[in-house]
């Protein structure tokens, strides 16, 4: 039943056994790693992480054994290969993130607080952002922060001043190295130059611009004709007709998660299986 359902839909997009639907393959792999997280057990963990944070606000994990490690290198390479190839991007990464990293100024990054992945410095840095005074604990949690990253005390005259210095180092400062490691991995795949250059190059889209609706993906399908096929007696119409409502439904249900990675089944189908067992 697993080769019917082969047999009747073809994606346009690419074989899914030799040529495009393999090299599709390869860096949706790649890139759905970079972004959801590596099987590697580090620091007791069940997945390492590059990227850390909420969708349209990821940015760089800071953890010292991954830079250390020249991981942000690695994808640096990553991303370009992906990009000459004709291979997904990077989806959900912070703005300001993004605007530092192509070359921009950290003064004129446009910070935002859910930019700052760590929840305890992001409620911490919150407390600046009012006009209420703070209590003696507030008071307290944020003048350690002060402290710890060098910083003045907080006073009703900094205060502003305070909380735009604080989102800054959380977001963009303790990530330089990052930067400077993601720069040296794209230039060795010499896609930086058109990068900097040519500003209609969408590298790094927002996550709801890299969204798969079941519209987009229904199509990209081709759905079979009676007159396709016409010596394969291997499945009746009335199969074929199956299959066809049990994936329309399926993609009309589905999550845009769940259809992007459907796209990107290898050629093994194993994703592709488990959809058809779950109907069946």
């Amino acid at each position: 039943m697993m080769s019917a359902l082969i047999t009747v839909f073809s994606l346009i997009l690419g074989d899914a056994a030799v040529g495009d639907g393999v090299t599709r393959h390869f860096f949706s792999t790649i890139l759905e790693k970079l972004k959801y997280g590596f099987s590697l057990n580090l620091g007791n963990t069940g997945v390492t992480c590059l990227f850390e944070g909420q969708p349209d606000h990821l940015v760089p994990s800071s953890s010292q054994f991954l830079i250390e490690s020249d991981l942000f290198l690695v994808a640096g390479r990553m991303l370009g290969h992906s990009f000459l190839h004709g291979g997904p991007c990077l989806a959900g990464l912070s703005r300001a993130f993004v605007h530092v990293l192509l070359q921009g100024s950290q003064d004129t990054a446009t910070l935002q607080l859910e930019d700052c992945p760590d929840v305890d410095i992001r409620e911490t840095i919150n407390l600046l952002s009012g006009q209420s005074p703070l209590n003696e604990d507030q008071s307290s949690k944020v003048l350690d922060l002060c402290l710890s990253w060098d910083l003045p005390g907080p006073t009703e005259e900094n205060r502003r001043w305070l909380y735009e210095r604080l989102l800054s180092h959380a977001v963009l400062g303790r990530r330089v190295r990052q930067i400077k490691q993601l720069k040296r991995g794209l230039k060795d795949t010499c896609v930086w130059p058109r990068l900097t250059e040519r500003k209609d190059v969408v590298f790094f889209p927002k996550e709801s611009e890299d969204s798969c609706t079941p519209e987009m993906l229904l199509s990209h399908i081709s759905c079979p004709r009676e007159s396709d096929d016409e010596d394969d007696e291997e499945y009746s119409a009335d199969i074929k007709e199956r299959i066809t409502g049990y994936l329309k439904q399926f993609i009309e249900t589905a999550s845009s998660k769940d259809l992007k990675t459907f796209c990107s089944s290898g050629s093994d189908g194993s994703r592709w299986r488990k959809i058809w067992l779950w109907k069946l």
